[in-house]
């Protein structure tokens, strides 16, 4: 039987309850603790629970929780939203690159032929 994501998350976020509970974390620490755990469990299932077609999803998300987990480490809020636009670009890029299908690479790195666009008879 296999761990499914909400079980996980779930998993996550008692986990996260317990250390603040025990009087391991505070308030903060433990929100970050959980975005972190979340993160971290969001990558593992991108590789193990999801299809191929939805890894990359689910990986880029997983990394953005991750840094959005930051916000407890640094004083200055800039630090964290940077991290998390760095980390929706890369997802964005990603997602582009793992689209792609070799029909569409092609295309796009093939020269137009001479004379066969308007465009290009235009010059």
């Amino acid at each position: 039987m296999k761990l499914g994501y909400g079980a996980g998350i779930i998993i996550v976020v008692l986990l996260s309850a317990v250390a603040f509970l025990l009087g391991a974390v505070n308030f903060l620490q433990m929100i970050s603790l959980m975005l972190l755990l979340g993160g971290v469990w969001t990558v593992v299932a991108a590789f193990t629970i999801f299809d191929v077609s939805e890894r990359s999803f689910y990986l880029g998300w997983g990394v953005v929780a991750a840094a959005l987990s930051t916000f407890d480490i640094f004083n200055n809020w800039n630090y964290t939203i940077a991290l998390i636009l760095i980390a929706i670009v890369a997802l964005i890029l990603i997602n582009v690159y793992i689209g792609r299908t070799p029909k569409m690479y092609h295309a796009a790195n093939t020269p137009p032929a001479a004379g066969g666009t308007p465009a290009a008879t235009a010059v």
